[in-house]
Formats: C-alpha cells, structure tokens, sequence
C-alpha cells in the first residue's frame, strides 16, 4: 500500500482523526512515523521529506 492511500484511511476512519501531518509540504518521500492518541483519538503524521544532494 503507498503512502497516499494510508493518509487516505486514516483521513477518512470513522471513530479516529488526523491531528496533524508534518511537514506540511506536498513533495513527501514517505510516512516516517504516525503516532496514535487513543485519549483524544486522533493521529500524527510525520512525513518523511526528499533528502537534499
């Protein structure tokens, strides 16, 4: 499964939200860690950005 369709399910669960998704950028390598809050049920997202030459 790519990243982009993991972002999808957890945009679109039913009992849980997205909090956040580090950084904030659209040219994203892939998802590096997606911490999970079960007290407020929400996730975090951080991406994993291009390395730079």
């Amino acid at each position: 499964m790519e990243a982009i369709e993991v972002i999808h399910l957890l945009l679109t669960h039913p009992d849980y939200s997205v909090d956040a998704v580090h950084p904030d950028i659209p040219d994203f390598v892939n998802i590096e860690a997606i911490e999970v809050n079960h007290e407020t049920q929400t996730f975090s997202i951080l991406l994993q950005e291009p390395q730079e030459d």
